[in-house]
């Protein structure tokens, strides 16, 4: 039986005039688990609306959507909350009341069940997603994991058919979108719903999925098992393989290598096995590949950090910040130094205080006890008209709180509202005008600025965030998570903006859940824990001591391997022994 029948399904948002969905076509079987794949933009959110009418935003539909043999638009609102479950990336937008309890069964009592029966299936919730030693607590308590697996849980009290999930684990530290994406994968096995997933994170999403399908500017252009759409993409040449699991694109670059295929058919096992999607499948591979054989060449040369000089951008002393005078330490003792013109990159699991650091740094919370410095000056003893000489740009983990206006090009304009020029003098409206140029062509943003923020795809509105932020032209730059919703393409053309920004002077602290995006493109990074930092260092070196805060390449070949974190680096200590070997043959 099919969950849904999507025929030539077309949507138009109604301020714009090319579809943001093109002609779908695509069946998704009950009980089947399906991967939606696509860079930014590319309608995977538009089309998740769609499939509950009542997520569907203002636009021009065509075509049909039929579900388990219903036009979907015919089901009752109340029957397509019972059986249409959804989670988005922002659990904070979904979640209703102010305790767990009242959480869990807030969507029971709606259904009009009764008491006995609200009872028990809260009970089979709280026992099943191990809910138990948070149960009675307020949400306000919760971290950010915690309050993502609550929505879950919520979603799946009403024993719906469908689950849908747009980026769920997009604000979510590693550890924790693993274990909200294993809940995922065992609700899938133990109650047969259909899961229809969006996600960036394809390293586990893909292992668990039955099919991939991937949209590109609004039409399917990839409908097939994982393997086989890794091995589409690859024929393409398509930008979507950036964002495929880090053994997979090892294998199909390697697989262009002569060396490496000769080697291959020497290894028998490597031709029943296909190619890896998962690590482990990865390790096996390399472990074919390499055989008996130890690497003459185990580790990567990476240059020595040449010594700081200067004086630091941003130093931290001592820090101590709790919320609330009766609260607990959030930040305990914290030391900790920004380097000029680098990029520093701070990691940790959801809760430790990564975004309170943030907003310490930029002036939004005042610690209680320690000394903070920006570029040498102490903030405590600055008078206030001095302090706006040391501000900071805050680019904040919520970036909906940044859009007040109606328009993208409103929103970029109101960044100039109150500022004046070193001189003094206000902006004019082409001076206005030629800075969001250059923002709205760094971003690629023009589409967008007719367009209201709300609109956007996660993404979309990431991208819209950063340029307010770039606007403000500030020499430091304070990032809370900003590769959020971010495709993988476009994180290359983010991380080639942040090397101009370094060269140009600019300092850039960044906190961030992206731990492949820090391997491969910060300068220094550190670990966060219990409000203080415990680990520090260049990335290479960081992220290879590492047992989870670390890369899937660094995970899948760190048997062979000593210090490769990235995929780049995997496949060129492979090329570089594989020939090595050959020419000691």
């Amino acid at each position: 039986m099919n969950a849904f029948e999507i025929r030539r399904f077309s949507f138009t948002y109604h301020d714009r005039e090319s579809p943001a969905l093109d002609k779908i076509d695509l069946v998704v079987r009950a009980g089947e688990i399906v991967a939606l794949c696509g860079k930014s933009g590319s309608g995977k959110s538009t089309l998740l609306r769609n499939l509950k009418t009542m997520l569907t935003p203002p636009g021009i539909r065509s075509g049909r959507i039929v579900f388990f043999g219903r036009p979907v638009e015919m089901i009752p609102p109340l029957e397509q909350i019972q059986r249409i479950g959804h989670v988005m990336q922002d659990p904070d937008s979904q979640i209703e009341t102010d305790s767990v309890q009242s959480e869990l069964s807030a969507g029971l009592i709606g259904l009009g069940l009764p008491e006995r029966a609200v009872l028990l299936r809260v009970a089979e919730m709280v026992s099943f997603f191990g809910i138990q030693t948070w149960f009675h607590q307020d949400i306000s308590t919760l971290s950010g994991g915690q309050k993502q697996m609550l929505t879950l849980a919520s979603a799946m009290a009403l024993q719906p058919d469908v689950l849908l999930l747009d980026e769920p684990t997009a604000q979510l530290d590693p550890i924790a979108a693993r274990e909200f994406l294993d809940t995922v994968r065992k609700i899938n096995r133990e109650t047969g719903t259909a899961v229809i997933l969006s996600e960036q994170r394809l390293e586990e999403v893909l292992a668990m999925s039955d099919r991939a399908v991937v949209l590109d500017r609004g039409k399917v252009i990839v409908d097939a098992p994982p393997k086989r759409a890794g091995v589409t993409l690859s024929q393409l040449g398509h930008d979507m393989m950036l964002a495929m699991p880090a053994p997979m694109q090892v294998f199909l670059e390697l697989e262009r290598d002569a060396a490496i295929k000769w080697r291959r058919a020497e290894a028998g096992s490597l031709r029943s096995m296909g190619f890896p999607i998962t690590v482990r499948d990865g390790r096996e591979w390399l472990s074919d590949l390499f055989g008996d054989q130890e690497p003459s060449k185990p580790s990567v040369r990476r240059p020595h950090a040449a010594a700081e000089s200067g004086e630091p951008a941003v130093e931290l002393k001592d820090l101590r910040f709790r919320y609330g005078k009766d609260g607990r330490d959030v930040i305990k003792g914290l030391n900790l130094t920004v380097p000029r013109a680098k990029l520093f990159c701070i990691v940790g699991g959801n809760g430790v205080g990564k975004s309170t650091v943030v907003g310490l740094i930029g002036g939004r919370l005042a610690p209680y006890r320690g000394k903070l410095f920006i570029n040498g000056k102490d903030i405590k003893k600055l008078p206030a008209k001095e302090k706006d000489a040391c501000a900071v740009g805050l680019l904040p983990q919520n970036q909906g709180s940044l859009f007040q206006e109606g328009t993208v090009m409103q929103n970029l304009l109101s960044v100039f509202e109150g500022r004046v020029k070193p001189d003094g003098s206000a902006f004019v409206r082409h001076e206005k005008e030629g800075k969001i140029e250059g923002v709205t062509a760094l971003l690629t943003l023009d589409d967008l600025l007719g367009r209201a923020p709300k609109e956007l795809s996660a993404g979309e509105q990431q991208r819209v965030a950063l340029g307010m932020t770039l606007l403000l032209e500030s020499e430091i730059l304070l990032l809370d998570e900003p590769t959020k919703g971010l495709d993988n393409h476009f994180k290359e053309r983010f991380a080639v903006i942040l090397r101009a920004l370094l060269s140009r002077g600019k300092t850039i602290l960044m906190v961030s859940h992206d731990i492949e995006f820090c391997a491969k493109h910060a300068d220094i990074c550190a670990l966060l824990f219990d409000g203080a930092v415990v680990a520090e260092g260049e990335p290479g070196a960081f992220f290879s001591g590492n047992s989870f805060y670390t890369t899937a390449a660094n995970r899948m070949s760190r048997h062979i391997f000593e210090n490769a974190v990235t995929t780049r680096e995997v496949i060129a200590l492979c090329r570089e022994n594989i020939v090595h070997d050959e020419r000691s043959d």
